[in-house]
């Protein structure tokens, strides 16, 4: 496990777990595997503050994560009910990122994009070091170098994007 390539299930854990107010809100999950290989694969959940979008940031990075293993959490849980809930559990490497707790050991709005970068590719390297070159600097390419040779997919989670749109408002 990696702070950013398969963080594991700790945070959507100790939600489930420890949390007095936690709504089940895994079939969000259904609705994404539906969508995970089709036309429409990217998507963007858009709600107000405090709305429990980095709570299902972390379910499904739990569910999809190959870095750990999450059936036991779900299996008391709604998605559970669905005939294919285990079709896609723990089957992908999830690179999952909180643009906010970047900002500031990236430096600042302006060296962000390059510091995820780097950071990402650094743990993609000790994963697969057979099929990451060291000259390989673009995240997309290593992606796509990667996929070529194992035929293994991503699923990318970006927390807190906003901030960059917030900031970049401020100039």
């Amino acid at each position: 496990m990696g702070i950013y390539l398969n963080p594991g299930n700790d945070l959507f854990y100790s939600t489930v777990t420890y949390s007095e107010i936690y709504v089940d809100k895994t079939m969000l999950i259904s609705f994404t595997n539906k969508c995970l290989f089709g036309e429409n694969k990217e998507i963007c959940v858009s709600r107000p503050r405090r709305f429990g979008k980095s709570m299902a940031e972390n379910m499904l990075t739990a569910y999809y994560s190959r870095g750990c293993d999450s059936r036991d959490m779900f299996l008391s849980l709604k998605i559970s009910q669905t005939p294919d809930w285990e079709k896609h559990l723990n089957k992908y490497d999830v690179i999952h990122f909180d643009v906010q707790w970047c900002m500031e050991p990236a430096g600042g709005p302006e060296n962000l994009v390059d510091f995820i970068t780097q950071n990402t590719l650094q743990e993609l390297r000790s994963l697969y070091s057979a099929e990451l070159p060291e000259n390989i600097t673009s995240l997309p390419e290593a992606l796509s170098l990667i996929n070529d040779a194992t035929q293994k997919r991503f699923v990318i989670i970006i927390d807190e994007w906003d901030v960059l749109i917030r900031d970049a408002s401020a100039d």
